[in-house]
Parts: structure tokens; C-alpha cells; sequence
């Protein structure tokens, strides 16, 4: 599956991606048993309403949904798969024989680590920092927010995010140097907010956080060396393509520098004992996509204007055949995708940390209601100021 993925985004297209997806589906039933129970119930609801979508879709008109439906997230599952043998070269809370730094200073050092981490590599960045601090695979309340606030913060600015590509793409005529600029200033208010309320978390005291030396900075800063330089060359490649592209290369470095007997025996305990645990992912990535093909293809059929991208709405339907500032419109988008992440239980953000540390998805929505809110309050602060000053 990943080696299929990678050269459907090398050839840009030409090697198909539908394999790649079946195999992804293969995966996902042959792992379905596995995972957690309410994972399974939840998995088999979003399963239900997309093929209840798809069945009143076809009632009104003829659809061909049978290629998206195949390749829908083979890429972030691909991309996944391919972050997941970085385990093997990265020390793991839970194995590591050094103590890791607990306490309100690794707090603020864990939320900006994730933050300039995931800006590069994109969700890499959370499982590389979750992993380093979780205990037997499982993070606090804390550590969760720590994490998913300092990642999703990179969302409204980071030009190596899907949702940069995605304006890029709908918005015409944008300048993504403009964005950046402007959305950063609403990063630096959301990280800052962040550190305020979670330093007041009763368990802020006793936080266990990621540590900030060679040993543990290797993998993150080889892996955003390799995907920026990957991202910098003529190729146009897709971001994920990247990622992945990154990962495995990182990978086998790490690994050509160890003695041969030990690379081998990495590599057979990961594909024999942590490759079969990313059920939880495959499952509902597979079913999220599933519902997001099916209410595709139920708007598509009702005439709604809008246009439904692979995990994402972008509104491209409402916008005038000319805008007047599309650099504004590139940054409301991006602040709304932003404040929003980390909160909806289907966003790819936290169906990846549920699948991975065991989190329901619904959780966030508890957790970070209040960022959510708080960060729209900023961002239309930050309106404000830009609206005054014409700075967009």
C-alpha cells in the first residue's frame, strides 16, 4: 500500500491509486476484529450513514462513486503507515531509560516543540512527541491538549498543511506569503492562550513532557530536513507524498547506521507486532472516508453549492467569479479550519490520536470546546486588525 501510494504521487497519477485503496480496505477488514469495541460501534455508524447517503444518492440520480470510494484516505493511511516505522529509530516513553522532564517548564517545551514540529511535518509530529512522552501508549487529559492545541495551532499558517494546498487550490489568486504572515500572529495568540489555561491544570505540576536534546530531537529534525527539502524541489508533488517520502528515507538512514542484525530484527518486530495494531487507524479512516464519500454524492445530486474535497468543505461554490481580496478570504478559511481541528470528533486530527493512543474522538470536543471559542474570538480580532490596517 505505501509503495503504491508513494509512486501514485511520484508519477502524479499515472500509477493509479485504486490499489493502493483496495489494499487499505483489505487491511481495515482483516484488522476491523482487533480494535476496541466502541471503536467498532462507531466505525459501523459512519459505515451505515454513508451507504445510506450513497443509496438515497443513487435513488435520484446515476453516480459513479466506485473510485473515490476505493481511494478515499489511502493517502493519509499510506502516509501513516509510513510515520509508524519511525518508531522503531525513536526512543519510546515507555522503553526510554532516561527521565523525561515533567513539570510546568516541559509543558510549554512539549506545545512549542509540537508546534514547530508539526508546522513541517505535518501530523508526524504528534505521533513522534506523543510517543516519546505517552506511558504505555496511552496520554493524560493534559498531554492530549498539549499536543493536539500545539499541533492544530500550525494549521492556520504552516504552507506544508493539506489545508493550505486545499486554499491554494479553490481560492484564486492567492498569495500564500500573505496568509502565512497574518495567520502567524493568530498561532502566537493560540499558543499563548494555550499556556496560560493549561499551566493552571492541576496536573501541570506532575506533567510529563518531551525532552529537548540530540538524542530526542534526531528523528523530528532529520524528518523536517528531508520534507522541506523534498518540498522545495520542482516536482509538485502532493504533501503526504512528501511526508511519506521523508519518513521512509529518515528511516533507512537510521537504520544503514546500525549493525545489520539489529535493523533486521527492528524491522521484523515492527511488521510482526506494530503494524497489525494500527487498526484503530485504518478502521476509521475507512469509514470516515466512506461517509465523506457518501455525502458527497448526496450534495452532488441536491444541487448544494459547495464542494466537497477529500476531508474537507471548502466553500468555493460561494465565492464571486471574481474576488476582490482573495488573500483575505485564503485567511478566514484557514483560521476557521484551524480553531476547528482539534475540536470535531471527525477531523483527521483526532480520529489519527484515537486510533493511535486509544482517545475517543468525542473527547476533544469536551477538551478543547473552550479553545474553540476562544480562538474564534482572536481570529476575528485579528479581522479586525487586518480589515483596519488593509493589510489583506
Amino acid at each position: 500500500m505505501i509503495a503504491i501510494s508513494i509512486a501514485n504521487g511520484v508519477s502524479a497519477g499515472r500509477i493509479p491509486a485504486w490499489p493502493a485503496g483496495l489494499l487499505a480496505g483489505l487491511v481495515g477488514i482483516a484488522l476491523f476484529r482487533g480494535i476496541p469495541r466502541f471503536q467498532q460501534v462507531q466505525v459501523a455508524l459512519m459505515c451505515a450513514c454513508g451507504l445510506g447517503a450513497l443509496a438515497l444518492a443513487a435513488s435520484r440520480a446515476a453516480i459513479d462513486v466506485l473510485e473515490p470510494l476505493v481511494e478515499s484516505n489511502q493517502a493519509m493511511l499510506a502516509m501513516l503507515a509510513t510515520v509508524s516505522f519511525l518508531r522503531m529509530v525513536t526512543p519510546s516513553g515507555a522503553g526510554a531509560t532516561e527521565t523525561l522532564p515533567r513539570g510546568r517548564r516541559a509543558l510549554w517545551q512539549t506545545l512549542l516543540a509540537t508546534h514547530l514540529f508539526g508546522a513541517i511535518v505535518n501530523i508526524s509530529a504528534v505521533f513522534i512527541v506523543g510517543h516519546r512522552i505517552a506511558r504505555d501508549g496511552a496520554l493524560t487529559p493534559l498531554q492530549a491538549k498539549v499536543v493536539s492545541r500545539g499541533f492544530v495551532a500550525a494549521a492556520c499558517w504552516s504552507p506544508l498543511f493539506a489545508a493550505m494546498a486545499v486554499v491554494l487550490h479553490y481560492v484564486p489568486a492567492v498569495d500564500m506569503l500573505a496568509i502565512s504572515r497574518v495567520n502567524l500572529v493568530l498561532a502566537l495568540l493560540l499558543l499563548g492562550y494555550c499556556l496560560v489555561e493549561l499551566l493552571r491544570d492541576p496536573a501541570a505540576d506532575e506533567f510529563v513532557g518531551f525532552p529537548l536534546h540530540r538524542e530526542a530531537l534526531t528523528v523530528p529534525v532529520m524528518l523536517a530536513a528531508l520534507v522541506i527539502a523534498f518540498y522545495n524541489l520542482p516536482t509538485g508533488w502532493p504533501i503526504l507524498t512528501v511526508i511519506e517520502l521523508g519518513a521512509a528515507t529518515c528511516v533507512t538512514a537510521l537504520l544503514l547506521a546500525r549493525p545489520w542484525r539489529e535493523s533486521r530484527r527492528l524491522v521484523a518486530h515492527h511488521v510482526d507486532r506494530e503494524l497489525p495494531r494500527m487498526g484503530g487507524e485504518f478502521a476509521l479512516f475507512l469509514g470516515a472516508g466512506l461517509l465523506a464519500v457518501g455525502i458527497g454524492a448526496l450534495a452532488s445530486t441536491g444541487h448544494i453549492d459547495y464542494v466537497l474535497d477529500p476531508g474537507s468543505a471548502a466553500l468555493s461554490g460561494l465565492f464571486p467569479a471574481r474576488l476582490t481580496h482573495p488573500d483575505l478570504v485564503g485567511i478566514v478559511i484557514l483560521m476557521a479550519w484551524s480553531v476547528a481541528l482539534g475540536t470535531s470528533p471527525f477531523s483527521g486530527t483526532t480520529l489519527a490520536m484515537q486510533g493511535r493512543f486509544g482517545i475517543p474522538a468525542t473527547r476533544f470536543l469536551r477538551w478543547n470546546l473552550r479553545y474553540l471559542l476562544v480562538g474564534f474570538v482572536l481570529a476575528s480580532a485579528v479581522l479586525a486588525l487586518v480589515d483596519y490596517f488593509a493589510l489583506a
